[in-house]
């Protein structure tokens, strides 16, 4: 990503910086009534990032490219395949003596579209509308308990 910005008011030109395009997710969980715990984080360059898994068995830190076996992972740019989708380690970053931890797994898929498809295409945030690219189903799974929402037998 370039950035082009004057480094001081009375510059008559730009300056230019490039930095990497960096995507990171987060995972946090939804507490109601404590405060929400950090679950993991994967931290993905788009030029230049793992491949992903298409199995979530197959899944581990191996995977990323700063491993500690120093093993070499595959590496795909986003900017060049336009979608990707699979599986990623989740993990928690260690301490100077400590190492990472896997923490879960994610599935994601990544899609970089041009500004005339992305028009032509759009998409709401989470299941507002327009619910089409991709359609995000609402969840299937019972609502968890919480005070008060238990039914009371009769008596």
């Amino acid at each position: 990503m370039v950035i082009k910005k004057k480094e001081h008011f009375f510059s008559l030109d730009k300056h230019e910086e490039k930095h990497p395009v960096t995507f990171v997710a987060q995972i946090w969980d939804n507490d109601i009534f404590t405060p929400d715990d950090f679950l993991g984080l994967v931290e993905l360059n788009l030029n230049f990032m793992p491949k992903a898994n298409k199995f979530a068995k197959s899944v581990s830190l191996d995977d990323l490219p700063d491993n500690e076996k120093g093993k070499p992972v595959p590496m795909v740019s986003l900017f060049d395949q336009k979608n990707v989708k699979g599986w990623w380690p989740m993990y928690e970053e260690g301490g100077p003596d400590t190492p990472r931890e896997m923490t879960g797994k994610c599935e994601m898929e990544l899609e970089i579209l041009s500004k005339e498809d992305a028009e032509a295409k759009p998409a709401g945030k989470g299941q507002e509308e327009p619910n089409e690219n991709p359609i995000l189903t609402l969840p299937t799974d019972p609502p968890p308990p919480s005070c008060g929402s238990h039914r009371r037998g009769s008596r």
